[in-house]
């Protein structure tokens, strides 16, 4: 009786112990169900992070394997990170600031660092590569560069443009007189010529002195189709002698508020770069319309044509495919037409010829 009174309280004692031992098991499975979670937060939290910050993070394990690369890596890099995790180099080529993918991407400026990863107890655990684009700096650096020279040579052209402008428009006149006085001979022609080269010489210091000193147009009402015949009647002789055709058409008399010197500038700019295309002759037409609420100018020939790789920069200062050419005109002819609330639209096709519509506003 007394075996199995003691029995029964052993028995009772376990089941009691059991079932402790149970609720136990359960909370510590509670808690470490809350720090799996609270880790796998964390984990998610840390991913986002690292994929969120515009600086290629890649982490190497002990070993030196690649254990972690985020999204901003796989885009500089041009990688993805199931392609290059477990691997133990990066596929890339450093040389001193220059950063070299292996796959098609273009090389870019880059500052990079390594350093080691200690954990708590100051044991190294792998290494963090860190690499930062800085090519749109460098960019920025070089277009800074870029302006001060501008800037210091447009200062010097200044001077240089002032101080030549004069003795050219001496020698023009007086070339002229001498073309006139000796129009029945060939003295007279050799005059032309040197009226005409000086005319050229002296529209490049107009652009040199216009991209310096800046364009603020002073608007009068002008007729803008007498303004084009001039210009004709100026070129007709030089054109002549290249075998060069003018055409010029219009479907009304039109006046409109411009600045007429500096649309005089423009277009001289535009026909000069027609001649220049058309060394064996060609056919230079020349058409004004009305368009919405814009005079239209249409300045075409028949010449070698714009390479399409360099059309977007044919207005670019300083840029020219010619081997003697400033890279001022078709610049300054954009700025002119921009300052008189105008655009121009290029048009261009290789070997057969260019044609450049100018948009001014009537009102």
């Amino acid at each position: 009786m007394m075996e199995n009174q003691l029995l029964n309280e052993a028995i009772v004692k376990i089941n009691t112990a059991s079932e402790a031992l149970a609720k136990y098991y359960q909370v510590l499975e509670e808690k470490i169900k809350l720090l799996t979670e609270e880790v796998d937060e964390k984990k998610r939290l840390l991913s986002s992070i690292i994929d969120s910050i515009d600086i290629a993070v890649v982490f190497f394990d002990r070993e030196g394997v690649i254990r972690l690369i985020n999204k901003a890596a796989e885009s500089l890099f041009g990688i993805k990170s199931e392609e290059i995790l477990g691997e133990k180099e990066l596929p890339i080529k450093i040389e001193e600031e220059l950063i070299y993918p292996a796959n098609s991407k273009k090389p870019f400026y880059a500052i990079i660092s390594r350093s080691q990863v200690l954990d708590s107890e100051g044991n190294s655990i792998g290494s963090v590569f860190l690499c930062k684009d800085i090519s749109r700096i460098k960019e920025l650096e070089a277009e800074n560069e870029r302006n001060r020279r501008l800037t210091a040579m447009g200062s010097l052209l200044m001077k240089i443009a002032h101080e030549i402008r004069n003795p050219l428009g001496s020698i023009e006149l007086f070339a002229n007189m001498i073309a006139e006085d000796l129009s029945d001979n060939t003295h007279g022609e050799y005059a032309k010529r040197i009226s005409s080269a000086v005319s050229m010489l002296r529209n490049t210091l107009e652009n040199m002195l216009s991209f310096t000193r800046g364009i603020n147009p002073k608007k009068e009402i002008t007729g803008i189709n007498e303004l084009v015949k001039e210009i004709i009647k100026e070129f007709e002789e030089l054109f002549q002698r290249v075998g060069i055709k003018i055409e010029f058409n219009s479907n009304s008399e039109y006046k409109i508020p411009l600045d007429s010197s500096l649309i005089r500038q423009a277009l001289i700019n535009l026909i000069v770069n027609s001649y220049q295309a058309m060394p064996d002759g060609g056919l230079l037409s020349i058409e004004i319309s009305k368009e919405k609420n814009f005079l239209k100018i249409l300045i075409k020939d028949t010449g070698q044509g714009i390479d399409k790789e360099v059309i977007d920069r044919i207005f670019e200062p300083f840029f020219s495919t010619k081997d003697r050419g400033s890279g001022l005109g078709l610049s300054i002819t954009n700025s002119i037409i921009s300052a008189h609330g105008g655009k121009i639209e290029v048009n261009s096709q290789f070997k057969k010829g260019t044609e450049f519509a100018l948009y001014l506003p009537l009102e």
